[in-house]
């Protein structure tokens, strides 16, 4: 085929022909070809993520070129890893581990604060931690920690134990206590055949318990048989609250019912109550000194945090239509 013929047909354009006497030709087809691959593969790099990282990565440098103060002569570039840093990082891995660092792991310890010093002091200066929560909620976290009353302050006075629990005593109310046994029948609703079955065995009971053998009695179940010095708590796990309601009202040394559970209704004996009373200090001084630690920690930090706080002038701008109606204009700032 005659190429040179075609493109003179009107099939292609002759350009004009270069110095060297080269024909230059250009063909329509291929163009539109090129340019169509050319802009495919434009969208191909635009949608690639490491194409945005990339974009990304180079906005965060130039913002950190321009906003990046230039270093001052007498600036503080140290870093120093005192004696105390060292055994909070001892103690620490210790607590974590159960068992002291090795020197590997110390130097590992102090190279990973350091690394984490030098991020923190140049993400500071790029500003990276302003409107940022997580750092803000850290950095309270941080505060509060610094806050902690120390051991001379969590050590009560004289008398002032026995005054927190004194004005505390229902806290520590001792539940009341049962010991029982019950004779199990089952039962659907009042007045069916075990209902009856439990009440005219009751009747039996009550007028000569000494000859009659338990055990024969009731059906069978898996419900203990005897329950020793439980609160009602306790005894809520095996037989539900209902049976525990009705249970309360249950007299000392005789048999009493039917009572109604969750099973069916029993016939119950309590050989044991111990009414409900608040303890001596002495029994249940553990408890009372972690509360009263728990509180006096608390006082103690917002009695600090208030300090601090008067040291700012609070302003809040509330709009003018919020709804206060659930708040009380006392506790705003």
């Amino acid at each position: 085929m005659n190429v040179t013929g075609w493109f003179e047909r009107g099939g292609g354009v002759r350009l004009p022909p270069r110095q060297s006497g080269v024909t230059r030709v250009f063909i329509p087809g291929l163009a539109i070809n090129g340019r169509r691959a050319s802009l495919m593969l434009i969208r191909k790099v635009l949608v690639e993520p490491l194409f945005h990282f990339l974009i990304l990565g180079i906005v965060v440098f130039s913002l950190y070129a321009m906003t990046r103060q230039p270093m001052t002569v007498g600036e503080d570039l140290a870093i120093v890893v005192d004696e105390g840093q060292l055994t909070r990082m001892f103690d620490t891995y210790s607590r974590t581990w159960q068992r002291p660092p090795t020197e590997d792991e110390l130097r590992g310890l102090v190279e990973g604060f350091i690394k984490e010093e030098v991020f923190y002091r140049e993400g500071q200066k790029m500003g990276l931690a302003q409107d940022d929560t997580v750092f803000r909620r850290r950095m309270q976290q941080k505060m509060e920690f610094l806050l902690e009353p120390s051991v001379e302050e969590l050590t009560p006075n004289p008398g002032e134990l026995e005054a927190y629990f004194t004005a505390h005593a229902q806290e520590y109310r001792l539940p009341e206590k049962l010991a029982f046994r019950q004779i199990f029948f089952r039962s659907e609703h009042a007045g069916d055949k075990g209902d009856l079955s439990a009440t005219a065995v009751l009747s039996k009971l009550k007028s000569d318990a000494a000859s009659i053998d338990l055990t024969s009695l009731g059906d069978s179940s898996l419900l203990p048989e005897r329950t020793v010095l439980s609160d009602a708590e306790m005894i809520a796990t095996s037989f539900g609250q209902d049976f525990v309601s009705e249970l309360a009202s249950a007299p000392e040394n005789r048999w009493y019912g039917p009572i109604r559970s969750a099973y069916g209704v029993h016939l119950v004996f309590v050989s044991e109550r111990l009414v409900s009373h608040p303890p001596a200090l002495s029994d249940v001084g553990a408890a009372v000194l972690a509360d009263w630690e728990s509180a006096r920690r608390k006082d103690i930090a917002d009695e600090r945090y208030a300090a601090m706080k008067k040291r700012y002038d609070i302003k809040v701008s509330w709009p003018r239509d919020i709804d206060t109606s659930p708040i009380k204009t006392s506790s705003l700032p």
